[in-house]
């Protein structure tokens, strides 16, 4: 059987791939180009890849393909269509990264509520030793005790970001398509009135695409801090950076972007040097931890795969 890796790069390259070794020695490449793809892909019956675009026409160049093994749980660069019209099974990993991004969205909402970034640079710069005073009061930070966090997509993420949140002494507030057991299930047009703080856990699919529009942003409070740890695309991009540049919103952290990585005319170019902007790399899902329970789901799914089971299938 032949295991095809087309962008080492993007699982990192600290990550050991002998666990796939049980099956086969896989073959790997660092990166994938369009064009390099339906050389590397001729031979391929399983496919392992993170941010490849499988196209119809990649689907085409891959005709012994069985198994597509996506190193995340979302799947959206995968054409499912085109898998299967061509009988090629594809499977994810869910849940592998909840404790990763809910640190890193706990970690982007606390650096934001107490503007750490400029009380490091404050001191970094040498001004707090200039200063000749033994503290810095401004910029005036709160207590987060009392205060409300909302949650777009309370599921495996959402809800570990929920406990961390009602750690703090935060109320919660969840806005999903179903009632959630432990918080109040609100509208989301609620949600943005009354959250502090509002992170965003949902898929991306077509009734959430744009869904936090200008509208929507209009309706948080000016103190607000939204965080995007879902997709890019689940905001409207431009109104979020127009949000900032306004007043509209107190602050904005993402590590996801509708394009990745995002170019020179994209609207966060406008916010991204702001101090009460934090943008990171979509990284937060790439704890060493969370990567390796990824390459060990995806040995998994390859076994229950061979053995005839559906286990992690999303086509």
């Amino acid at each position: 059987m032949k295991i095809v890796l087309l962008d080492r790069r993007s699982l990192g390259t600290d990550l050991p791939l002998g666990p796939l070794e049980r099956f086969a020695e896989p073959v790997v490449y660092e990166t994938t180009s369009p064009v390099e793809a339906p050389e590397r892909l001729a031979e391929a019956e399983v496919l392992v890849i993170n941010k490849f675009r499988m196209t119809e026409a990649m689907f085409a160049a891959a005709p012994k393909l069985r198994l597509i093994c996506e190193f995340a749980t979302g799947f959206d660069n995968i054409d499912l269509a085109a898998a299967r019209r061509r009988g090629v099974a594809v499977c994810n990993v869910p849940a592998y990264s909840t404790e990763s991004v809910a640190l890193f969205t706990a970690a982007t909402a606390l650096a934001l509520v107490t503007h750490l970034g400029e009380y490091r640079r404050f001191t970094a710069s040498g001004a707090y030793t200039a200063a000749g005073e033994a503290n810095r009061l401004e910029p005036v930070y709160h207590e987060l005790t009392g205060k409300t966090w909302g949650v777009l997509g309370c599921g495996a993420i959402g809800g570990r970001v929920a406990q961390i949140a009602r750690a703090l002494g935060m109320e919660i507030l969840v806005h999903q398509r179903r009632e959630h057991p432990l918080y109040p299930t609100v509208s989301l047009d609620e949600l943005c009135v009354k959250s502090d703080i509002l992170s965003i856990h949902c898929p991306l699919n077509e009734s959430t695409r744009g869904l936090l529009d200008a509208r929507r942003l209009a309706l948080m409070k000016p103190t607000a801090i939204l965080i995007n740890e879902a997709r890019g695309a689940v905001t409207d991009e431009a109104a979020v950076a127009e949000a900032i540049l306004s007043g509209g919103i107190a602050g904005f952290g993402s590590d996801v972007y509708a394009s990745e990585p995002f170019g020179r005319e994209h609207p966060f170019q406008r916010i991204k040097d702001r101090d009460n902007v934090i943008l990171t790399p979509h990284t937060a899902w790439s704890a060493y931890e969370a990567r390796v329970r990824c390459l060990d789901v995806i040995v998994g799914n390859i076994e229950d795969f061979l053995a005839g089971g559906t286990r992690n299938r999303v086509d």
